[in-house]
This record gives C-alpha cells, structure tokens and sequence, in this order.
C-alpha cells in the first residue's frame, strides 16, 4: 500500500502546486472580467499532448534500452569469466582473481552511472587496458579460436560499457521537453475560457465541477511531464522505474568455486 501511495506522490513536486495555482489564478481572473475567448479544444493536443507524449515515449525507450545493455554488460562479464577458467592452464586462484577485477570494473560503472563517486570514463577505460593485459599473460594458453572468443567478448564487454555511458550523458531532446513546460504552464490561458463557457456559474454544483475540470487539466499535463522527468535518467536511482542494479549486477556468490 505505501508503495502505491509513494507512487502517486512521485509526479507530484513544485510544479504542480505552480501550475494549480496558476489555473485558479486566471480561471477567477477570466471570471470577473468575463473574458471570452473560444478556442477548439484540439490545439492542447497539437501543441501539447503530441509532443508530451513522443518525449515520454523517448524516456521510456532510452530506459528499455538501458536495462537491454546492462543485462548485456553482466552476461558478458561472466561469459568472459568462463571463456578463462575454460582455458588449460588457468587455475581456480587465477580465476577468481580475474573475476574480482570484473566486479572492480562493474563498481566503477556503477559510480559513473548513478553518479555516486569520484569515478571517471577515463578510469574505466584505462581499465580496458588493465584487463587486456591480465588476458594477454595467458595467450601462451590458448588456442587460436579461444583467443578470439575471448578477445570478441572483452570489447562486446566495453562496448556495453561505451553504451551504458552514452545513453547516461545524451538525454531526450531538451528543447522538445522544455518547449513542453512553457506551453503547460501558457495552457490555463487557453482552456479556462472555454471552461468558463460552457458551465452555469450560479449553479453551486456546476461551479465546483467547472473549477474542477479547470484544475485537473493542468494536473494531468504537468503529472505527465514529471513523470518523463523521471524516466529520463533510469541510472539515478531516483525515481521508481530506475534499473533496479541490486537486482541486476553480478554478485561475488556467481564466482565458481
């Protein structure tokens, strides 16, 4: 139950206290002044709603694509650790050791991606060189197609690292999302005339439901927004669709014993 309630509160933040506001604001502003000012309904959806809605649709593919690649990045990791232990000449000690340098470099992703730390790309990759020449100690070991297979799976194991870090620093387009806020906020200067027109103001009962409608439609539109905010970045570990990495990264019980 608290986590449907925390759910709920999610999309609620500053914006929304601005934006209810803001609506009663003009809504008794046009009132008094008997502002008429009719105007279809149908450019809240060109204006707004389209745009709102293809930024979301952005937020919501770029964190499918991120869970899509982390999943790669620790299938890797212990595809990589495999191909090791599986060559004649490495023993158990050895293996573990080299799956420990695999977890220091998930730790260090991690850092970059959820911003907790002092890691930086540069660090990691420089780790691509570290791990290359642990694996090139061994090269007297293996055979010419389990020297390929490792080396194809050590740069599928970076480039999920090179995605992860470029899906982290390129977000959905900014202009598209801001010229979204603006309009919200500029959409109550639109709708409220209509709203004002087609309710009796001296009926109670219509008065409450014309200000209701009033409220909710700048409620829904900034609720939306705030949510794409929060799918924007799925690494923070702010928001309640973030990737779950506790649940996800590899753990030091997957190294074999």
């Amino acid at each position: 139950m608290s986590k449907k309630i925390s759910v709920i509160y999610s999309a609620i933040n500053f914006r929304m206290i601005l934006i209810v506001a803001e609506t009663l604001i003009i809504y008794f502003f046009y009132d008094k002044f008997n502002f008429n000012l009719q105007i279809d309904f149908t450019i809240l959806s060109i204006a707004i709603v389209f745009p709102l809605v293809f930024s979301i649709t952005s937020a919501y593919q770029k964190r499918q694509e991120a869970i899509a690649e982390f999943n790669s990045f620790r299938n890797k990791m212990i595809e990589l650790t495999n191909l090791f232990r599986a060559v004649d000449g490495t023993n158990t000690k050895e293996y573990a050791a080299f799956f420990k340098t695999l977890l220091g470099l998930q730790d260090d992703v991690l850092q970059i991606l959820t911003e907790k730390g002092s890691m930086t790309m540069h660090q990691v990759r420089n780790k691509r060189k570290e791990i290359f020449y642990i694996l090139e100690n061994y090269k007297k070991h293996y055979n010419e197609r389990e020297k390929d297979s490792i080396i194809r799976v050590k740069n599928e194991l970076f480039e999920c690292v090179e995605k992860l870090n470029t899906l982290k620093i390129h977000a959905t387009p900014i202009s598209l999302r801001m010229y979204c806020l603006v309009f919200i906020y500029l959409s109550p200067l639109v709708y409220n005339s209509n709203i004002l027109a087609s309710f009796d103001k001296s009926n109670f009962l219509e008065l409450v439901v014309s200000i209701f409608f009033s409220i909710m439609i700048g409620f829904i539109l900034m609720a939306l927004y705030n949510i794409q905010e929060y799918i924007e970045d799925p690494f923070d570990q702010q928001g309640l669709d973030d990737l779950k990495f506790d649940k996800m990264m590899v753990g030091k019980n997957e190294i074999l014993d």
